[in-house]
């Protein structure tokens, strides 16, 4: 079982390195096109520290789709507890680090999205069985919702009256390199992570949803806590935030509407009664919390991370 562990941890730390290859090399293209911050943060830096979520929903989909493994348990499990700990734990961790302030018009669309995200999760698992039509439905909300950002930020550009070439710097092929080794090292990594994750829960007795919540949730979601918080600290509030919002968007949309779209997923009853409701239930604390004076303050902070804590002690618990 230590080696398994050992496996799983290492894995799990190439996926932070792939992901962060990604969102490096993503980041100064992004900046060589004139980009915004809010809007990098919403798409590009979302998209670099999801990934671990969407290959490990793709590979397990194919798996599934081959006949090798159901791997429904473990990787909706990892989805769950990526959102929770990102929309709990990192935004509450941001938080203490320094009180956050909000553009009012901004962050009201933003975290629409976010609930309108996990309530799309709640509603496609309510029948056992999230089908691949309905893959298919989620993966065309992302596509909306990318245009949406797109169509904002264009109009701040408008707005601010800053003028800028399309290309103020060349793209370097080196990022272009990162890009790729980042998806093939997160690619690799993922199918690691859900061999030895459906393994550890054969070991130690529990159920895969769990070790999904618990460990992959967690060691998938760190990617966005150390962003959320380097960029916290440098009082890049925008983009902590928006990357947030994003990745949360992103795994319900991209990584379980792909994965989906590949094979459908089974869904274990508990998470219809408990793991989902409790997810949005946070979420929606959390998005009063912010909404209420457009500021998240250090003892809001501390009751969401109360949140998160009181979840884990659940799971752990049997719940």
């Amino acid at each position: 079982m230590l080696i398994d562990l050992l496996i799983l941890f290492a894995s799990l730390i190439f996926l932070w390195l792939g992901a962060d290859l990604i969102t490096k090399a993503a980041l100064r293209i992004a900046k060589s096109l004139g980009i915004s911050e809010g809007f990098v943060g919403l798409t590009i830096v979302a998209l670099g520290t999801s990934f671990p979520e969407i290959t490990m929903s793709i590979n397990g989909a194919l798996q599934k789709l081959v006949g090798q493994s159901d791997t429904s348990s473990i990787v909706l499990g990892n989805l769950i507890g990526s959102s929770l700990n990102q929309l709990t734990l990192v935004i509450a961790v941001a938080g203490l680090l320094r009180v956050m302030n909000f553009h009012k018009n901004k962050v009201f669309f933003d975290s629409v999205f976010a609930v309108a995200a996990i309530t799309a999760f709640y509603v496609v698992i309510q029948d056992g069985f999230v089908s691949r039509q309905e893959g298919l439905v989620l993966l065309l909300f992302y596509v909306l919702y990318l245009l949406f950002l797109s169509r904002r930020n264009f109009m701040q550009q408008l707005q601010s009256k800053v003028k800028k070439k399309l290309l103020r710097h060349k793209i370097y092929w080196l990022d272009l390199l990162r890009l790729f080794l980042g998806i093939v090292i997160l690619g690799q990594a993922s199918s690691v992570v859900l061999a030895r994750g459906v393994l550890l829960a054969s070991q130690l007795g529990v159920s895969e949803t769990t070790v999904g919540i618990l460990i992959l949730g967690f060691g998938a979601s760190l990617p966005e806590l150390i962003v959320s918080i380097n960029a916290a600290m440098r009082g890049a509030l925008s983009l902590s935030v928006n990357n947030l919002v994003g990745s949360s968007v992103v795994n319900v949309f991209l990584a379980l509407g792909s994965g989906a779209l590949i094979s459908g997923w089974n869904v274990d009853r508990h998470l219809v009664q408990f793991d989902l409701p409790y997810l949005l239930f946070s979420v929606i604390v959390v998005v009063l919390f912010i909404l209420t004076k457009n500021k998240l303050q250090k003892n809001e902070s501390i009751l969401i991370l109360s949140l998160y804590l009181i979840y884990v002690s659940l799971k752990v618990m049997g719940l």
